[in-house]
């Protein structure tokens, strides 16, 4: 790695990123805010409960946990802290190629595998940073209201870290296809058409019997933080897979930047 390289970046992102951390964690605060004030969630949770009598107890269904499960898996937390991972993948390589600025930097004494490396430095961190501001900011709003149910601040930053793992994968596809353009607008084109394509598939698959296995050919599919909210379960496959569905990527993405012609 390059420390000279990564303060750049760093210096670089330092207004998006802290719009993006400052986004996360006010949908975080907002949606548990909202949760605690909200006349309709009340009256929900009281017919929910009615409905299911003592089955309700049985069950252990927190309903401050499922919310914060929701928030965690809606489309605006993954295009609110995806930007910058996504941003950061099709400027590193495409972006500055396009720019002119790429075969000047790496006249440099700086491999290109470094240079990649460096830009991993700056996106792997950041990523897990935003998904956890998710955390931050609904442990926040849980501790400064009255709400039915209960959130656990270390389970919920777990969650949140997870979260910033899927971030990550949109960032290493974002860089594989970077890797494989020269223009800053293709590769971001086929970087959210993709991921466009793989929530819908995530989405949708469900809902058809049978189809429900299919959609874990998505990260997506993996995603599913439930159980850690509410009861600290760490879903050790999920997270092992969310982790190779960002390192096969990179790595492909790193292949290709180490031996392609950058006048091409």
């Amino acid at each position: 790695m390059s420390w000279p390289l990564i303060h750049r970046l760093v210096y670089e992102q330092r207004v998006r990123l802290v719009l993006e951390l400052l986004f996360t964690a006010a949908w975080g605060f907002l949606l548990v805010a909202l949760f605690a004030t909200s006349d309709t969630f009340n009256r929900m949770l009281q017919q929910q409960a009615q409905m299911l009598g003592p089955v309700y107890n049985l069950l252990d269904l927190d309903p401050l946990a499922q919310w914060a499960s929701i928030g965690l898996q809606h489309p605006l937390f993954f295009v609110g802290g995806g930007l910058f991972a996504i941003g950061m993948g099709i400027r590193a390589i495409a972006g500055e190629l396009q720019d002119g600025s790429l075969a000047l930097s790496i006249t440099r004494p700086i491999s290109r595998l470094r240079w990649f490396a460096s830009q991993l430095a700056v996106i792997v961190p950041g990523s897990i940073l935003l998904g956890a501001m998710y955390g931050v900011g609904c442990i926040m709003a849980a501790t400064v209201t009255t709400h039915q149910g209960t959130l656990h601040p270390a389970w919920m930053l777990l969650a949140g870290a997870e979260g910033g793992l899927v971030l990550l994968t949109f960032g290493a596809l974002a860089l594989l296809f970077s890797a494989f353009s020269a223009d800053r607008g293709r590769a971001t084109a086929w970087s959210l058409g993709t991921l466009v394509a793989m929530y819908a598939l995530s989405y949708l698959l469900p809902l058809w019997s049978g189809l429900e296995d299919v959609a874990k050919v998505t990260p997506f599919g993996w995603f599913r933080p439930g159980d850690l909210i509410q009861h600290g379960t760490i879903p050790w496959t999920d997270v092992a897979v969310l982790v190779l569905y960002a390192a096969v990527p990179s790595a492909i993405a790193a292949w290709r930047f180490a031996t392609r012609d950058l006048a091409g």
